[in-house]
């Protein structure tokens, strides 16, 4: 497979580390779009300063917050709230997922930092609305099985490597690289033929 994104070499220490963060960010931006996510904008900085650190704006979760207002539509509300979950729970993983890619590493070698972590928490919190709900029992808790990570990195490779949506990673880090930050409306132009998911008629609402 001819993947275009970002070329690793003849590159100075510098570039390929500016490259790297690039890659790294437009993967959360890629995923954030194929999954029909409103992405508010992106930028590439100084990890050393909180001002100036790498950062992705997205649509976090959608249906997780108006569960308790909506009892009376659990059943509906809840697979939907778990599938959006474990789609933020993606996105969060698609960073180090596109740097493993691009440094051609096992992205468990991959440090994921902040990332993880903020995708281990989008799956507690969901555990902590479930026991919060009424017969929390018979609710869906496949987000809890031992794989549910290891079945989430499947996903993205699958989708970056054999459906070569890694190209589309390619394409923001460059913007990325070239502008440092990208507005919601910039990002939109440059995925504007990518194709995005389906979920069929379950949209939800």
């Amino acid at each position: 497979m001819q993947v275009s994104v970002i070329e690793n070499k003849t590159r100075s220490s510098e570039e390929r580390q500016l490259a790297t963060v690039a890659m790294h960010e437009a993967g959360h931006v890629v995923v954030s779009h194929y999954y029909r996510r409103k992405v508010y904008g992106a930028k590439i900085g100084d990890h050393a300063s909180a001002q100036g650190r790498s950062v992705v704006r997205f649509e976090l979760t959608p249906h997780v917050g108006s569960v308790h207002l909506r009892l009376n539509e659990l059943d509906r509300l809840w697979p939907l709230a778990v599938r959006e979950t474990l789609v933020t729970t993606r996105i969060r993983f698609a960073g180090p997922m596109s740097q493993a890619i691009y440094l051609k590493q096992s992205y468990r070698d991959v440090h994921g930092g902040q990332d993880y972590r903020d995708a281990l928490l989008e799956l507690l919190r969901l555990e902590k609305l479930r026991l919060s709900l009424p017969r929390p029992d018979e609710l869906d808790t496949c987000y809890k099985d031992d794989d549910v990570l290891d079945r989430v990195a499947e996903d993205l490779i699958e989708l970056f490597v054999e459906r070569e949506y890694i190209n589309y990673v390619g394409r923001v880090a460059r913007g990325l690289i070239a502008e440092q930050e990208l507005t919601a409306a910039q990002i939109s132009e440059l995925l504007q033929d990518m194709p995005l998911h389906d979920w069929g008629d379950d949209s939800g609402s």
